[in-house]
């Protein structure tokens, strides 16, 4: 029933409502002879009964509302842990995207009717953790002596050596190979082949795409080619496509793997082409499938010179060779003309810049400019006077070299349209900001490469998001930093402040009473003894706060300064007295005395951090010394950089105000992720089976 006004007043005789609309007349003339409605609205009756429907629209939204709240597709969100308590849904652990509870009671009765069932131990884990999964049933894979009558022709077959693709499964979640018994248990001493053992095997990087960059040759004249825009090796990974619904099965199609020679010679059709992992194109023209070829592209034996020929160098006329494990290239010496390669990479966490989405930090670019690929952008930006937005629009390589200078009072923004990841090449005299008064500029989703980025004059602030100032100027061709503690960036101005969000840089260098924030952002000196952070000589009263960073390399800074907190994006926390604190969740990885040194140790706080022995810092909460971290690479370029490894001491790997690991990785939430997945497994075990985590990345 729908309560209005007009229905409740035309249940009035009709008498009492001429009387109440000649009564209206007169007030209306009394109170508000100019205004609009008609004169019947101001009866008192009508008043009444427009009071009377107003409560009883209230009272029917109720309740629809209870309605909608006995079905998890329609209820509110406060309805849904209630719901869940309903069916015995176990609570699990907030990540920062986010578990969708809603679907995940609604799927609830849909995996208990499946209980047992690999594809509901498979799908719960998913969901509870939000990483690929694949669930593998190890006891198939045993050697055992079969029944001649009915012979399992899938389980448990040898090794044929002649097989490269079933090789370069061996070690991985789509083993097809024989194993002995391996009595260990699974889920506390990592044992995996024995009878009843299920392994659930998770992907923890994350792809990211590289589309359309244009790569360059390894040396002048020659058809060798990385897939890297730094131009080093790197490895190739899959795309991910990960299953919606219980009734399909995850495959390895859906794994975000990285992706060996012998699999993409086994069918390269799987991850090359327009939408899938790997697409090349050569001016103008798409290299096509039928001339794509897997092939070792190592570095010959015996090689000389910075860079040694390749196998297959030259090329072979009519193919096109790729190498996933390198990402190297070889051209088919038939086609010319600039060449556009797009890829996957992939890395723990989304910082540094790139393709995802960006939307939320990149504002306003409707009066963007846009910079056309031209021989200089510097010269581009001085052309429009030096302000303004400027929009990069692809994912290519451009030249920065020179000065950029800002009008007092102006604004400068370099923003990387959203979807698009550019790189900038800085010159031999990188790249200078020069700032009039109160000027402020901004770099959004950049990656540069060069000598670095130099801000002077008298401005008011410099802001750096999403943005890669290579670690070393430029890499080697493993991926290393070419120029270790080479300064990234140079904060000049007497008075600033300098903001870095989700930023990955070399050493940073400050003037005088500036005042910086980094979060989310590595700092990465070379190694733990080569400064990290400092001022410049002769400078004083620079301050400092990072949020949930990791600094390799000493910290010199005239003080801890305290600030405003913003809970860490993903999370509800409430944190210290009045909201204030200086330096959280950071991984300061430094050698010498002091590692990490503050003049003035009278105020701010380090807190949940871990902070090296003997350095000189204001007063510490909850903050280790030891042991100190290991990492699975410590080169920019591998997918796995300032990654914390399994050898990681777990105070430290949980050490952060949230329960997770210490650093810049924090919002990745790898144990939180792990333990949904563990509360989860005693769900849909079946009886008398075991389960084990096991990391495929």
């Amino acid at each position: 029933m729908s309560m209005q006004t007009d229905r409740l007043f035309a249940l009035l005789p009709a008498f009492l409502r001429l009387r109440d609309a000649a009564e209206g007349q007169q007030i209306k003339g009394r109170v508000a002879p100019g205004d609009l409605r008609p004169p019947e609205d101001f009866g008192p009756l009508r008043t009444l009964a427009s009071l009377i429907a107003r409560e009883a629209q209230v009272l029917e939204e109720g309740l629809d509302q209870h309605y909608a709240n006995a079905f998890i597709e329609t209820c509110a969100p406060w309805v849904i842990p209630y719901l869940g308590d309903l069916l015995g849904v176990r609570g699990l652990a907030d990540i920062p995207e986010g578990i969708d509870m809603r679907g995940r009671v609604a799927n609830t009765l849909d995996l208990r009717s499946r209980k047992g069932t690999l594809r509901a131990l498979e799908q719960a884990a998913a969901d509870a953790s939000g990483w690929p999964v694949l669930a593998v049933e190890y006891w198939k894979q045993l050697v055992h002596t079969q029944a001649m009558r009915l012979p399992h022709l899938t389980m448990g077959m040898t090794v044929d050596t002649r097989d490269k693709p079933a090789l370069a499964r061996i070690t991985t979640a789509f083993a097809r190979t024989a194993r002995n018994v391996e009595v260990r248990r699974i889920d506390t001493m990592g044992g995996r082949w024995n009878l009843g053992n299920i392994g659930l095997h998770v992907w923890r990087l994350r792809p990211t795409a590289q589309t359309a960059h244009r790569v360059l040759a390894v040396s002048a004249g020659r058809r060798d080619f990385r897939f890297h825009p730094l131009g080093c090796d790197a490895q190739l990974y899959a795309m991910t496509g990960i299953r919606s619904d219980v009734e399909t099965p995850a495959t390895e199609a859906d794994m975000p793997a990285p992706i060996s020679r012998a699999i993409l010679a086994e069918d390269v059709g799987r991850f090359y082409g327009p939408g899938r992992a790997l697409h090349l194109q050569v001016g103008a023209q798409v290299v096509p499938l039928a001339e794509i070829r897997s092939a070792n592209l190592a570095d010959r034996p015996g090689g000389v010179g910075p860079e040694p020929d390749w196998n297959r160098t030259g090329g072979i006329p009519g193919l096109t060779l790729i190498d996933p494990e390198l990402g190297r290239i070889v051209i088919d010496p038939n086609r010319n003309g600039i060449i556009r390669a797009s890829c996957h990479f992939a890395r723990p966490l989304e910082i540094g810049g790139g393709e995802h989405a960006r939307v939320a930090s990149i504002g306003s670019v409707e009066a963007a400019t846009s910079l056309p690929v031209t021989p200089n952008v510097v010269a581009t930006v001085n052309a429009g006077g030096g302000e303004g937005t400027f929009l990069f629009e692809q994912s290519n390589r451009y030249v920065a070299n020179g000065q950029i200078t800002v009008p007092a009072g102006g604004t400068l923004r370099l923003i990387a349209a959203d979807g698009a990841f550019p790189t900038m090449s800085l010159g031999a005299a990188g790249l200078g900001l020069a700032l009039g008064a109160g000027a402020t500029v901004e770099l959004n989703g950049l990656r540069l490469t060069g000598p670095g980025v130099r801000v002077s004059g008298d401005g008011a602030a410099a802001t750096f998001i999403d943005c890669t100032l290579v670690p070393g100027q430029s890499l080697t061709r493993s991926g290393a930093q070419a120029s270790p503690g080479a300064v990234s960036l140079t904060m000049a101005v007497r008075g600033a402040s300098l903001r870095l969000t989700r930023c990955i840089t070399g050493p940073v260098r400050v003037a005088t009473d500036v005042d910086t924030r980094m979060v989310e952002c590595i700092v990465d000196a070379g190694d733990t003894a080569s400064p990290a952070y400092a001022p410049i000589a002769g400078t004083l009263r620079s301050v400092v706060a990072f949020d949930r960073c990791t600094i390799r390399g000493r910290v010199r800074t005239d003080a801890f300064a305290d600030g405003a907190r913003v809970a860490p994006e993903g999370f509800s926390v409430r944190i210290g007295v009045e909201g204030r604190l200086a330096t959280s969740d950071t991984l300061f990885v430094g050698s010498g005395d002091p590692a990490v040194q503050a003049e003035q140790r009278q105020v701010g706080c380090i807190r949940f951090s871990f902070v090296p022995p003997n350095s000189q810092t204001p007063r510490l909460y909850r903050c280790l010394n030891a042991p100190a971290p290991t990492f699975a690479s410590l080169s920019p370029g591998h997918a796995a950089y300032m990654l914390l490894t399994r050898q990681t001491a777990e105070a430290i790997t949980r050490g952060a105000e949230n329960g997770g690991e210490i650093g810049v990785y924090n919002r990745a939430a790898h144990q939180v992720r792990a333990d949904n997945i563990r509360r989860s497994i005693d769900d849909f075990l079946r009886f008398g089976h075991a389960a084990g985590v096991f990391r495929a990345t």
